[in-house]
């Protein structure tokens, strides 16, 4: 039932469900949180100083150009520094949008690239635990195929869903999280303890 890497051991239909249960929660967790900080925590830090170069480059620029149209008359500086202020906040409004679309670009390949890392982690544990049980029911040929590309299947779907909902693509890939759960339903529901055991009979004689 605990979980283990090694083959060898046999696992019970209710040891299967609790550990599909445990990697789902642990690598949905891990998705989430690095989908997040790579969409949300490192693009905030480049937007916020990109926006304030932008705003600092605006204001200088609009009071380099109101003092050179006093051209010697009476120049209020604390005057001019306001509405410089006020145009370089202006041009960042204009700006943010592209600005935070630019930043966010730049590291949706990263993103993807953990997520990546995520599902094949997942998928790696998780076949591991599906054989374990296909062991135990007697599984062999074809129905390890099946029960494997169910494992990766169900593992993709749940390690890309913050992926996915972010781009309101779950229900259109919400068949690949079902064809897991079919492809894996006959290992949930075989029989248990009938795995070939005929080696240990053979090296006894």
């Amino acid at each position: 039932m605990t979980f283990s890497l090694d083959l060898t051991k046999p696992l019970s239909r209710f040891g299967l469900a609790l550990n599909l249960t445990l990697l789902s929660v642990v690598f949905y967790a891990l998705s989430t949180a690095s989908f997040h900080y790579m969409t949300e925590r490192l693009p905030h830090g480049e937007v916020a100083q990109k926006i304030a170069e932008v705003s600092r480059k605006s204001e200088e620029a609009a009071f380099s150009k109101a003092k050179a149209a006093a051209k010697g008359k009476v120049f209020d500086e604390k005057i001019a520094r306001e509405q410089a202020k006020v145009a370089a906040e202006a041009e960042v409004k204009k700006q943010e949008e592209e600005i935070h679309h630019h930043a966010v670009s730049g590291w949706a390949p990263f993103a993807v690239f953990l997520l990546i890392l995520s599902a094949v982690f997942f998928a790696g544990f998780l076949s591991v635990t599906v054989q374990r049980r296909a062991n135990d029911a007697g599984f062999q040929g074809l129905w390890l195929f099946v029960h494997h590309l169910g494992a990766w299947s169900l593992a993709g779907y749940i390690a890309f869903y913050p992926f996915l909902a972010h781009h309101d693509l779950r229900k259109a890939w919400m068949p690949a999280f079902i064809a897991g759960l079919v492809l894996l339903l006959p290992v949930f529901v075989a029989g248990e303890g009938h795995g070939d055991h005929d080696d240990d009979h053979g090296h006894a004689h």
